[in-house]
């Protein structure tokens, strides 16, 4: 089945041969050599928390942080199975969460066996924006714990069919991460799990889009 190229991967690490369907994911260093033809998010990622760089990698990201390629903030986040100890990812991830504030943009998170962490620096913020757990694996418990503390959850390759199933439509996205499978090949297979029309989750999923992504012209770009 071919899917309308309007569907967008919120998530990716690779260029796309369709630049316009996808967020590319870049680190702070590639800013000044971004494609403008490109809609990005950029962050610090746990595992890139480096003292010596650190400074300059901030000041970089808040610099070109209001662009408007840049829809989104991350990938960013914390990860207990991360060299970096976790009080240092924390104070990292809360510059994220109060830039995010400021400029209005969604946080893309990278979340490793951190999740109550996470939920209660949620309820500490109380943050305006949208928070997206992206690459989601957890179990079904684990989606409703964090659907009930109002974040969207962002499916890749892998994952359990009874969590993507538990998501509703409202607060889900689907992602290619890493992945080299074809964003929409992955429509397609969740549209199996869910069991609804591929049209349909085409269809709930880009206004999901919309709704978080509209302080940042979604719908000129897009559309």
């Amino acid at each position: 089945m071919t899917l309308a190229m309007d569907i967008l991967d919120i998530h990716t690490h690779h260029d796309s041969p369709h630049p316009l369907e996808a967020i590319l994911n870049i680190s702070p260093e590639k800013l000044q050599s971004r494609l403008e033809k490109h809609c990005y998010s950029v962050g610090i990622h746990p595992w890139d928390i480096h003292a010596d760089v650190l400074e300059r990698q901030w000041n970089e990201i808040v610099s070109a942080a209001s662009d408007a390629n840049i829809l989104a903030l991350g990938e960013t986040g914390l990860d207990k199975c991360c060299s970096t100890p976790l009080e240092i990812q924390q104070q990292v991830f809360e510059r994220h969460i109060l830039l995010s504030e400021q400029i209005q943009k969604p946080l893309i998170i990278h979340c490793v066996h951190s999740n109550a962490e996470l939920i209660k620096l949620k309820q500490q913020f109380h943050p305006t924006v949208p928070w997206i757990i992206h690459g989601f694996r957890g179990k079904q418990e684990l989606a409703k714990e964090f659907l009930r503390h109002h974040f969207y959850l962002s499916f890749g390759e892998h994952y359990q069919n009874s969590a993507a199933c538990a998501v509703p439509a409202s607060s889900l996205f689907i992602e290619t991460d890493e992945s080299l499978v074809d964003i929409h090949t992955l429509y397609e297979q969740m549209s199996d799990v869910r069991k609804v029309p591929v049209a349909e989750l085409v269809k709930d999923i880009r206004q999901n889009i919309e709704s978080v992504f509209e302080n940042h012209n979604y719908v000129t770009k897009f559309s």
